[in-house]
């Protein structure tokens, strides 16, 4: 079976692109080519990294403006598709090429523009709602990241339940526990003195990082934390405020903005963490707190959406939003060694039944499905 896979989001680069669903994108397919047994096609922009053993179809025209890419990927790719003997496409990020007269696949990873449309520019917010209804209708199956993410299809958009496979992604190898657990020595190597709380994400309004910096503010207030609060990713949108927000704390020297982190550095900031912390209103699927566990880091996270599917019973939730659930979890974290003991090892438990080549393995059954209903 020849496969196309219209990856557009698969970005090479230092900035909040090169995060979340390019990751997912990035990781499935290279674990697709690695199982064997389709000959896979994928649609790229020019920034696309390289995967070993996949050739790629370059899109001539910049993709990383949504007023070039969306008519590229509806108008054009389809043709290339159809031209090239594609019998199964696959649209790995919400909105697909329904032009392409074959069997369609497509991922949806979260219905957020629906949940919370304020938290989304109103022109973004619009489209998505009609492309990504259009894109479900017109597929013949569909891939969700998360159960919350299938109950969202069936509620919001009226999705037949036996049309919408749930496929966890995984995490890759390179986030697990240091061999060495001298958390100072690999603090040294980062050039972090003090010992820290870590959030991992893009800073943007529905990761409720101004909600974490006021509870990690109170915290701090109340024990005399020696720790900072370092965040960990690049800049969305509706961010600013979180820098006015740090100096009318008076925290400048204790909330630390890395910015975008290398993959090659996230492990080893995982790793050196005292506690990690991921509060988000809602998620699709949620990778940091994948990622954290992994690396055998006590979490925090919000008991909302699929972060309550995805951390289990192996993280601390609390309400999405309320700065007091959130300053009493930290607070509870920091003084109790025993508990970050018990959530280090049942985090590693729980991520190891994630991995990408099930999701590969998942996601190949899903193909054999639409294609059999040519």
């Amino acid at each position: 079976m020849r496969v196309g896979l219209s990856a557009y989001l698969l970005h090479r680069g230092s900035d909040y692109r090169a995060a979340g669903v390019s990751v997912y994108i990035y990781q499935l397919l290279t674990h697709l080519v690695r199982e064997g047994g389709n000959d896979y096609l994928a649609f790229v922009g020019d920034d696309a990294p390289p995967i070993d053993g996949l050739p790629y179809v370059v899109s001539p025209v910049t993709t990383r403006a949504a007023s070039w890419r969306i008519p590229w990927e509806q108008l054009v790719v389809p043709i290339q598709a159809r031209s090239r003997g594609i019998d199964v496409l696959h649209a790995t990020v919400n909105v697909a090429p329904v032009l392409f007269p074959g069997p369609i696949v497509v991922t949806v990873h979260d219905l957020a523009f629906l949940r919370y449309p304020e938290l989304f520019a109103r022109q973004k917010a619009l489209y998505l709602k009609a492309a990504v209804k259009i894109s479900v209708r017109r597929a013949d199956q569909i891939i969700a990241v998360s159960e919350n993410t299938r109950n969202d299809l069936i509620d919001l958009m009226d999705v037949r339940p036996d049309r919408v496979s749930v496929i966890h992604h995984g995490v890759d190898r390179s986030f697990r526990p240091l061999e060495s657990r001298d958390f100072a020595a690999t603090r040294a190597r980062l050039d972090q003195k003090r010992p820290y709380v870590l959030y991992v994400g893009t800073l943007e309004p529905r990761k409720n990082v101004d909600v974490l910096i006021s509870a990690f503010a109170r915290a701090r207030e109340n024990l005399a934390l020696p720790h900072q609060l370092v965040l960990a990713g690049a800049p969305g949108w509706r961010y600013e405020n979180l820098f006015q927000q740090v100096s009318e704390l008076g925290l400048q020297d204790e909330v630390k903005f890395l910015g975008y982190v290398d993959p090659g550095l996230l492990a080893l900031w995982y790793n050196a963490a005292d506690l990690f912390v991921y509060p988000p209103a809602y998620e699709g699927f949620g990778l940091p707190l994948l990622e954290a566990m992994s690396c055998g880091v006590p979490c925090i996270t919000s008991a909302s959406s699929a972060l309550r599917e995805i951390g289990g019973g192996a993280c601390l939730q609390v309400e999405p939003g309320s700065e007091e659930g959130l300053q009493m979890a930290i607070t509870r974290m920091v003084t109790d060694p025993a508990l970050r003991a018990r959530l280090r090892q049942e985090g590693v438990r729980r991520a190891s039944n994630f991995t990408w080549s099930r999701a590969a393995r998942e996601t190949l059954t899903v193909y054999a499905r639409a294609a059999s209903h040519s």
